[in-house]
């Protein structure tokens, strides 16, 4: 601003000043050197009469006319008068040029003051997009957290529930299962004039309230000492029998006859049971209605009181089932 005041300035002063008048000049040149010869000094002689001398005066005429044409006629190039036209000149076109920045100045700050209005609108769309997207993730963590602890009643539930199914299923299996135990049964004792061996017929009945699929065994028989040895280990061989389904309180006779005959003078001391015995054992394989396979495993030992009249005991050992 303090520019374009000096340029108005310069401008202004140029304009308005004018050259000198070369007319005014010599008047006043004349005038100079006409004021010394019109003082003389005072003599110290005795006064005489003064002479008057006529001054002839120039013709009017004659000096409007040189007044008239000279100022018509353009200053010489080295008077003042051509530096200060191009000093003028140099100014306004530095002044034009200001202006034209000081507009490309103006426009470039408007142009800076929409970018940042812009920009401060972008900042408040931004802060709020922020705000609003801080909220969303702040209500989807209290929806995961929320989610996380449904999820682990839902699992705790399932677990209690499929807890409560097996437990059920496993009661309801319990109760409803075929359960095959083993009891005393028929037995006969040797008769070589018959050909017959001592063998024991075991009974087989099914408890449960299914029936027993797949049922088979293996039994053996055999004249042991009483009591039974405590490392006796109850050996079984060769192939399952049978495979039949017995029902709810149905029963089966199983059979184990004993490998050879004995002396028949032991006969009568093995069917009381003094010394030896008849022993009877084996292992009951099936499968109840819900396809799980079940064992029972047994041991029996039997006494005759008659030729016709039998008892049987179950020993400590042997006599478990699933």
């Amino acid at each position: 601003m303090r520019i374009i005041l000096f340029a108005a300035v310069l401008l202004y002063g140029g304009l308005f000043q004018t050259p000198p008048s070369p007319v005014k000049n010599e008047q006043e040149h004349g005038k100079k050197e006409a004021k010394p010869a019109s003082e003389t000094p005072r003599s110290t002689a005795e006064p005489t009469s003064p002479i008057t001398t006529p001054i002839s005066q120039p013709s009017p005429n004659a000096q409007t006319n040189e007044t008239k044409e000279k100022p018509s006629s353009w200053p010489a190039w080295t008077d003042i008068f051509w530096p200060t036209w191009v000093l003028v000149i140099v100014t306004a076109i530095a002044v034009w040029a200001a202006l034209r920045t000081l507009g490309a100045i103006n426009a470039q700050v408007e142009e800076m003051r929409e970018t940042g209005v812009q920009t401060d609108k972008l900042i408040a769309e931004n802060i709020a997009q922020s705000t609003s997207m801080q909220k969303s993730v702040a209500e989807a963590a209290r929806l995961a957290s929320a989610m996380e602890v449904a999820a682990k009643e839902i699992a705790v539930s399932s677990k209690a529930a499929t807890e409560s199914v097996v437990a059920l299923r496993e009661r309801t299996a319990q109760q409803m299962r075929a359960y095959l135990t083993i009891m005393v049964g028929g037995a006969s004792f040797q008769e070589r004039p018959k050909n017959l061996r001592f063998e024991a017929r075991p009974l087989l009945i099914n408890c449960g309230h299914t029936p027993a699929h797949k049922v088979m065994y293996k039994a053996r028989a055999a004249i042991l000492p009483v009591p039974l040895p405590s490392d006796f280990d109850f050996p079984l061989t060769g192939e399952f029998m049978g495979s039949s389904i017995l029902g709810p309180q149905q029963n089966n006779v199983l059979a184990a006859v004993v490998d050879a005959f004995v002396p028949d003078a032991e006969v009568a001391d093995i069917k009381t049971g003094q010394t030896r015995a008849l022993y009877v054992w084996g292992l009951v394989s099936y499968r109840d209605v819900f396809d799980i396979e079940q064992t029972t495993k047994f041991c029996q030992v039997i006494f005759w009181t008659t030729d016709t009249n039998i008892f049987g005991t179950y020993i400590s050992r042997h006599n478990e089932a699933t």
